[in-house]
């Protein structure tokens, strides 16, 4: 049994924790406040200020997001304590860095330049006639990005911002990768990504693969990482382009939770507690459905799980408000085409007035 630390309290946590009681350890939060879900059913809970007590206490410290203190991860890692290591926060720090990082090992992403006022961004984006333009700093959920369009964009504030070509793509894509410390690689079937405003809705597994876990094994490799990282793609064609990556468990890996002979929370755990990480198996097709914006009523939670093979996580935020993923909903079906049907219906009733009114 080890005394396990979680840098951050939101869901991503809470569902590590559930997922890792059964291996038999203690987790600890360290949280700013005490009130995020994780933080609600931890063995205990340390405010940021405690953050040496917090990692003298553990045994492993990992995280559930990139943006969080800064002092507690250099402490563990200079305690030899955090895994994945502080290399893939500090590439995720600086968009720029990440995208360097990927094209230097030799992996494909979209045509980017990096400008250093958002004017500049403005004539890199004109240059490639329509583009993405994303701060460098922070950022996520579509937070801190605009699409330039024949001279229409919407200002953004900064200093250093990354300039991508727009993908033209068929469709969105990611995996959830896990490598160990014996250098033992395993993979989730890829799954389909519907996204709205840069926001992650919902997904189904499985697709075919491309050739998505060799580009997962080798960013992994090359980082010599411990533990879970979701992978996003651009898929034009057959062609697969990275995205993004992320250095943790990932909401595209929620589904496996319930299809899946081992979720990629087990999955992390197992990784940084140097438990043997499993290759999955996809039992049926599956789905997870995020909940955004809206409480559901008691009349849509019986409607969702009347419908057989549905589970409702909801992660207990106090606030509620547009855009914040406050639950989500796992669904498998005998078939792809029998889940995406549970889908739209699921939509629908999470959804009434049609998800552009919650994010």
């Amino acid at each position: 049994m080890m005394n396990v630390g979680i840098i951050g309290s939101g869901q991503l946590g809470y569902m590590m924790i559930n997922e890792g009681r059964r291996l038999g350890n203690k987790y600890f939060v360290l949280d700013s406040n005490g009130v995020g879900p994780a933080s609600l059913i931890a063995d205990a809970h340390f405010s940021v200020d405690q953050y040496k007590e917090f990692v003298d206490k553990c045994d492993v410290v990992t995280y559930e997001f990139e943006h969080v203190l800064e002092e507690a991860l250099l402490y563990a890692e200079d305690q030899h304590k955090l895994k994945p290591s502080i290399r893939p926060v500090e590439l995720k720090k600086d968009r720029s860095l990440e995208k360097d990082y990927l094209t230097g090992i030799g992996l494909k992403v979209a045509n980017y330049r990096v400008a250093h006022s958002f004017s500049e961004a403005v004539r890199y984006a004109k240059d490639f006639g329509k583009a993405m333009i994303k701060n460098s700093f922070g950022g996520y959920d579509g937070k801190g990005q605009t699409i330039y369009d024949n001279g229409n964009y919407e200002e953004l504030k900064g200093e250093k911002f990354v300039v991508e070509e727009f993908v033209d793509f068929d469709y969105e894509a990611s995996i959830i990768a896990s490598r160990s410390e014996d250098k033992s690689f395993r993979y989730h079937d890829p799954s389909f990504n519907y996204n709205r405003n840069a926001i992650f809705i919902y997904n189904y597994a499985p697709i075919m693969p491309a050739n998505m876990p060799d580009i997962a094994k080798k960013l992994m490799d090359s980082l010599d990482y411990v533990g879970v990282m979701g992978i996003e793609f651009y898929v034009k064609n057959g062609e697969v382009i990275i995205n993004e990556f992320a250095p943790r468990v990932h909401n595209s890996g929620h589904h496996t939770l319930l299809g899946s002979s081992i979720s990629q929370f087990e999955e992390h755990v197992r990784a940084i507690t140097g438990i043997p990480i499993s290759q999955p198996i996809l039992y049926r097709p599956s789905s997870s459905i995020n909940i955004l914006g809206t409480k559901l009523s008691t009349d849509a939670w019986n409607s969702i799980l009347s419908m057989s093979s549905t589970q409702i996580y909801w992660y207990g935020k106090e606030e509620i408000r547009r855009r914040r993923k406050v639950g989500h909903v796992n669904v498998t079906a005998g078939t792809v085409e029998a889940l995406i049907d549970k889908i739209g219906k699921i939509m629908e009733i999470i959804y009434p007035d049609g998800i552009e009114n919650y994010i």
